[in-house]
């Protein structure tokens, strides 16, 4: 029977082996506490780090933590569980001994493989061979530390490392005891405890805000008091629908260094915000949920619409209704002005305000349905008066609104009320049908055009001696019925009645009041500008009539020349056509012939307009009779107005003749348009020879009249002079001395 392990090796080599079993599990579970170990603080100093920079929430930390876990189990089972798990038996024990003493030179190991063979002697292997063998090992390793083949530098590093690790923790744990406490606080008891800080920021107000649409919304950070660093800056993070997410750095207040300000303008839509600063990362974690500002919209008036009740001195009786949309108003002073304006949510107060100031309160529109009143729903109604000094400006009108809630419109519509001011009346005076020159008992045409804003009290005419005279003359105006902002009419002044004498000066004006009442400034007076006229003889008049005549009639004769030329160049060209040729020459003189029959034309209608303001002025200075002025009139201007009908024709017709082309046809033309000019030329004459007449006829009267004027004069000289003789024959004084005793 072949012998067994304990045969074949000694029990001291068997124990070396089991020393040697020992040794290696020691060494494993050493370096795998070591490991884990070293593990353990990388795990506290990681979850730390994430759970005080990022401030974890309790569900974050669970999760970090169990992955921390996770890990841990895996180094336990790597370095402690399945090395430790192997089983080491004699052979392996017996190959690492002579991998390490190689002077066994595999006796070690043979002698235990043989001894659990037992059957080598069946297989031809000598039973002494393998006693020799292990009685060889035995002796060899009798002298051997088979525990050298335990290799103890890995395991002191890794305990080196791991005793740094546990050190650095140990003085970090005394260094920062409480960051360490409450990292097992919140870590391994899950406790919801804060970390530690350096500065605390608090958002005064908060956490959440209410904004109304369109206001300015100011926040307020600020540093605790306890904190023991102040932050040079702040970072507010705010996140918009719009836009999304921002960042902005605000620096400390320059006043006040622990505070923060930062002025969202005109906020338009909700948003959310959280802020950061030094290291108070504590809002960081919520996402932009920590402060949330509610936008709400300001109590507002819609539809707004204003009734303009004028005031009586306007002489409107009609209100004028204006759609608030235009955002002015134009007014003029003492006007009621009323509001009905429909809000956009229920109101508690509503105030008119002008210039910043109250000046009425609106109340709920209501309106009649049948016997009952019934309220309409967000409808309010008010009126102010537009009290003040009449003169220009601009004020500016708002509704301070309360809504139930108790929110304020500060950023309310604003509507410019344009005070229109009465101002004086405009008075465009005019002089027609007289000259400068007038006669005593003349009658002054005046063409008046009175415009005022509103309306139109009175208007006199002014007649002075001179631009500024005391002793002025008033004449009453008498205004239309319907007379309201403006007076276009002719108004007459009959100077005769002030016995004026030739030499003196005149100065006529128009003076004009409106309707604005004395409470208001009022009235207003408005003067137009003043014509002079200077008063002469009647006969200087006459006499200036008839040179005016004279030189119309010059000019007259001139244009008789210059019709008999039209006519004479007419008949040339007829003469022409009578050949049987159109030549360039013949249509010369026909174009010459029209542009002087155009001229005669102008001419005549001249002559006619001068002389009817000759008849006109005569009129008006009183001058000739009815029937002289109606000689001139019917008998001279007439007729040449007469003319300027068939002067136009024969010019067109004359023009006309540039079409034809054929000798016959234009000579027919020629001979009938020289027809009509010769016509012309005979009426023409007749109309002079009236002229000279008429002419004659006034020089006759006015010499006769000069003649009368002189012999009343001598007579009443002659008279005078028979008065005084008699005087002093009745004189005692002029008698000669003891004339009375006879």
């Amino acid at each position: 029977m072949p012998p067994r392990e304990e045969q074949l090796l000694r029990r001291e080599i068997r124990s070396k082996l089991g020393a040697l079993r020992r040794a290696i599990s020691s060494r494993l579970l050493l370096e795998g506490l070591a490991w884990l170990l070293l593990v353990l603080v990388v795990v506290v100093f990681v979850t730390l780090g994430l759970d005080y920079f990022f401030r974890l929430e309790r569900p974050l930390r669970g999760l970090v933590m169990s992955l921390a876990g996770l890990g841990v189990l895996v180094v336990v089972w790597r370095e402690l569980i399945r090395p430790l798990s192997v089983r080491m038996d004699s052979p392996d024990l017996a190959l690492l001994v002579e991998k390490r003493f190689g002077q066994l030179g595999d006796r070690l190991i043979g002698a235990i493989q043989f001894s659990r063979r037992g059957d080598y002697e069946e297989h031809g292997i000598s039973g002494a061979m393998v006693a020799r063998m292990a009685a060889e090992a035995n002796a060899m390793a009798a002298s051997l530390r088979f525990t050298d083949v335990v290799a103890h530098r890995g395991m002191v590093r890794t305990w080196a490392a791991a005793a740094c690790a546990a050190a650095v923790l140990g003085g970090f744990g005394l260094w920062q005891s409480d960051v360490l406490g409450r990292w097992f606080m919140r870590n391994v008891l899950f406790a919801e405890i804060p970390w530690p800080q350096t500065t605390y920021l608090t958002v005064q107000g908060g956490p959440h805000f209410t904004v109304l649409r369109g206001d300015d919304l100011a926040v307020v950070i600020e540093v605790d008091p306890e904190s023991l660093e102040e932050p040079p800056h702040v970072t507010l993070h705010a996140r918009y629908p719009s836009i999304g997410g921002t960042e902005e750095r605000i620096d400390a207040d320059p006043e006040h260094p622990r505070r923060f300000v930062k002025v969202f303008p005109a906020v338009p839509e909700e948003f959310s915000f959280y802020v950061t600063g030094g290291d108070d990362r504590r809002e960081e974690v919520d996402d932009y949920d920590t402060h949330k500002v509610r936008v709400i919209d300001p109590p507002a008036l819609r539809r707004v619409a204003f009734t303009v009740k004028y005031p009586n001195y306007t002489k409107r009786a009609q209100p004028d209704r204006f759609d608030g949309s235009a955002g002015a108003l134009a007014v003029p002073v003492g006007a009621d002005v009323a509001v009905l304006a429909t809000s956009n949510k229920p109101l508690s107060s509503a105030r008119i305000m002008l210039d910043g100031q109250p000046v009425a309160e609106m109340r709920p529109h209501t309106v009649r349905e049948g016997e009952q009143v019934k309220v309409v729903e967000r409808q309010y109604a008010g009126f102010f008066e537009i009290s003040g000094e009449n003169r220009p400006a601009a004020r500016v009108l708002q509704f301070a609104l309360t809504d139930t809630d108790g929110h304020t419109n500060r950023r309310g519509a604003k509507y410019v009320v344009q005070i229109r001011p009465d101002h004086a009346p405009t008075v465009d005076t005019k002089k027609t049908g007289i000259g400068i020159r007038i006669s005593p008992r003349a009658v002054i045409p005046l063409l008046l055009k009175i415009k005022d804003d509103w309306g139109l009290a009175s208007a006199e005419v002014l007649v002075r001696g001179a631009p500024t005279a005391k002793d002025t003359t008033r004449m009453a105006i008498e205004f239309p019925v319907d007379v309201r902002e403006t007076l276009a009419c002719r108004h007459e002044v009959d100077i005769e009645p002030l016995k004026l004498s030739p030499g003196a000066s005149l100065h006529v004006g128009v003076r004009s009041t409106d309707t604005l009442p004395g409470s208001f400034g009022g009235p207003n007076v408005g003067v137009g500008s003043m014509l002079s006229f200077r008063v002469v003889k009647a006969e200087e008049l006459l006499d200036e009539y008839v040179r005016r005549q004279k030189e119309i009639r010059l000019e007259f004769v001139q244009a008789m020349a210059l019709q008999e030329a039209a006519r004479a160049k007419t008949a040339a060209a007829v003469l022409v056509f009578a050949g049987g040729e159109i030549t360039p020459e013949s249509r010369r003189l026909l174009a010459s012939s029209a542009g002087q029959q155009s001229g005669v034309g102008a001419e005549v209608a001249k002559a006619a307009d001068a002389l009817a303001a000759i008849v006109e002025e005569m009129k008006n200075n009183r001058l000739a009779t009815q029937t002289e002025r109606e000689q001139i009139r019917d008998g001279i201007v007439q007729p040449l107005r007469e003319l300027t009908e068939p002067i136009r024709k024969v010019t067109a017709a004359i023009h006309a003749t540039k079409s034809v082309d054929r000798p016959g046809e234009l000579k027919q033309q020629a001979d009938t348009i020289e027809e009509i000019q010769a016509d012309l030329l005979v009426r023409m004459a007749e109309i002079l020879q009236r002229m000279k007449k008429l002419e004659s006829k006034q020089e006759l009267a006015s010499k006769l009249q000069v003649i009368i004027k002189w012999s009343e004069q001598l007579l009443k000289s002659i008279k005078k002079k028979e008065e005084a003789e008699v005087g002093r024959l009745f004189d005692p004084s002029t008698q000669p001395a003891g004339a009375d005793k006879r």
